[in-house]
C-alpha cells in the first residue's frame, strides 16, 4: 500500500469486534506513573488510536477529568472510532506531526501502533508535547512466540504474507527512548496472559490484521480461512482457542526542570 496510514481500510469491523483489550494491570501501572507526575492530568494523547480501543481505555482508567484525544490518520479507523460512544475526541494527524502545543500533554501513549511510525521522529515529537514530569508510553499486545500454536500461526503468515517476519516488533524501545534527549527512567514492564476465543473469534481476530490481509490477497481468502480453521482444529479440538500474549508496556518520564 502506497500510504501505510490507510493499511486497515476495509478491516475496521474485524478490528473493532475482535481485537483484544489491554490487561488491567498494565493500565493501572500506567495510571500510577502519570499521576505521579501530575495529580490532575489535563491532556492524554493516544497516538495511532485506530478504532479507539486504547483511547476509550484511557477514559475508563483516568475518569472524566482529563481531556482524552485519539490521534489517527486512517480514514476508516477514525470513522469507526468516532461511531463509538467513548466520551473522547479524535483528530486526523500522523504520529510524527501532532497538532498540539509544546508541553501540553501529561501522557503520550501509543498502543499497538509504534511499528508503523518513524520512531525517532515520534519520540522527539512526544518529547515536545509532554510537560515536565509527564510520561510517554508504548503498549503492545504481543503474541507469545514460544507457544506451539503461535509458532504455526506465524509460520503461516511468513509463508504467505510477502515480507512478513514474526520478529518485526523486536526492537529496543528502552534504548531508543534513552537516546532521545529529555527522557529519563525508561523501563519495560511485561504481563503474560491468555485470551480464550471461539474458532470464529480467532478467525475474526486474525482477519483484522493488515499482514493477514496481504496473505489473503496472495493465496485467496477462502484458502486462508481454511488454513486458519485447520490451525484451530489441530491445536484446540475442544473448540476453545487459547491465544497466549505477552503485553509489554515501555515508559519513560519527561525530565523535570532543574531548580
Amino acid at each position: 500500500m502506497d500510504d501505510p496510514t490507510q493499511a486497515f481500510t476495509g478491516l475496521t469491523e474485524y478490528y473493532r469486534d475482535h481485537r483484544p483489550d489491554y490487561p488491567v494491570e498494565a493500565l493501572g501501572l500506567l495510571r500510577g506513573l502519570v499521576l505521579d507526575g501530575a495529580d490532575e492530568p489535563r491532556l492524554l494523547l493516544d497516538v495511532g488510536a485506530g478504532t479507539g480501543i486504547s483511547t476509550r481505555a484511557l477514559r475508563a482508567v483516568f475518569g472524566p477529568g482529563p481531556r482524552v484525544v485519539g490521534v489517527e490518520p486512517g480514514h476508516d479507523m477514525r470513522a469507526t472510532a468516532l461511531a463509538e460512544d467513548g466520551e473522547v475526541e479524535y483528530v486526523d494527524a500522523r504520529a510524527e506531526a501532532i497538532p498540539f502545543p509544546d508541553a501540553s500533554a501529561d501522557l503520550v501513549l501509543t498502543a499497538q501502533a509504534v511499528h508503523w511510525f518513524d520512531r525517532p521522529t515520534f519520540f522527539a515529537e512526544a518529547a515536545r508535547l509532554v510537560a515536565p514530569g509527564g510520561v510517554v508510553a508504548v503498549l503492545n499486545n504481543d503474541r507469545d512466540l514460544d507457544s506451539p500454536f503461535i509458532d504455526d500461526h506465524e509460520t503461516l503468515l511468513e509463508r504467505h504474507s510477502p515480507g512478513y517476519d514474526r520478529h518485526y516488533r523486536s526492537y529496543d524501545l528502552v534504548g531508543e527512548l534513552s537516546d532521545v534527549g529529555g527522557w529519563v527512567d525508561a523501563t519495560e514492564h511485561g504481563f503474560g496472559w491468555v485470551r480464550e476465543l471461539t474458532p470464529d473469534g480467532y478467525l475474526g481476530m486474525a482477519l483484522s490484521s493488515s499482514r493477514m490481509a496481504a496473505a489473503a490477497r496472495a493465496i485467496g481468502e477462502d484458502r486462508l480461512r481454511s488454513a486458519l480453521r485447520a490451525l484451530t482444529d489441530r491445536h484446540f479440538p475442544d473448540g476453545r482457542v487459547r491465544v497466549p500474549y505477552v503485553t509489554r508496556l515501555v515508559t519513560a518520564r519527561r525530565a523535570r526542570a532543574q531548580v
